[in-house]
């Protein structure tokens, strides 16, 4: 008969930045940390978490493993916190109820969508750094056109080109809010289907701004 797996297997199945983000952490995933929401810091580099699930606040001194942190913020016992985090993870917790083949599956399930989730991060930033090289060029260019034209320096290519970017400058600039400050899943949406793009730029140019996940505007450059 094969053993059961222990606590430590249940909890490790939740990757450690969605648990924060469950538990109310604004997290950067990139630097791996965030403000302590368990003493109400606002330094956005106390808390620091490992993929391990290890996490400690410089403030406040707390920390511990993933189990730890349930109980901290949500106030419960042990078996309350391993219960949380076995519904999140989509185990069943009950006793003899767990194989190895079964935490084996649902590691290499939670692998698998921690690769996808790096993956989708990259494009994304990529495709940031794009859209804000894009963003610079067109305000340089749009620069030189004005200093151009103030000198009647070829006036009808100057007209051409600051009416080119009159037109470009809105659509570049709500592509970059889209990919900086819209929610996650559209997000998502805007870095793997560029057959999308062009509707999902029409939609924001028409509200005027791009709304993230708690409800902040981000105004675009309309002219």
């Amino acid at each position: 008969m094969l053993p059961v797996p222990n606590e430590r297997e249940i909890a490790a199945l939740l990757p450690m930045s969605r648990l924060l983000v469950v538990l109310g952490f604004q997290v950067n995933e990139r630097a791996r940390r965030c403000a302590c929401i368990l003493h109400g810091g606002a330094n956005p580099s106390a808390f620091a978490w490992s993929d391990d699930g290890r996490w400690h606040c410089f403030s406040c001194g707390n920390g511990g493993d993933r189990i730890e942190l349930v109980r901290s913020v949500r106030q419960c016992g042990f078996r309350e916190a391993l219960a949380f985090l076995a519904t999140l993870a989509g185990v069943e917790l009950e006793q003899g109820n767990f194989s190895r083949a079964d935490i084996e599956r649902l590691r290499q399930e939670r692998q698998a969508e921690e690769r996808a989730a790096y993956l989708l991060a990259e494009t994304e930033h990529i495709l940031l750094l794009e859209l804000g090289e894009e963003l610079e060029s067109l305000r340089k260019l749009r620069h030189k056109a004005d200093a151009s034209l103030k000198a009647w320096r070829m006036p009808e290519l100057c007209w051409s080109t600051l009416k080119f970017i009159a037109a470009t400058l809105p659509r570049v600039d709500a592509a970059y809010c889209i990919s900086a400050f819209a929610p996650t899943g559209e997000r998502a949406r805007f870095a793997l289907h560029p057959e999308l793009r062009p509707a999902m730029i029409d939609s924001v140019l028409e509200h005027g701004f791009v709304v993230d996940a708690k409800g902040y505007r981000f105004e675009v450059a309309l002219q």
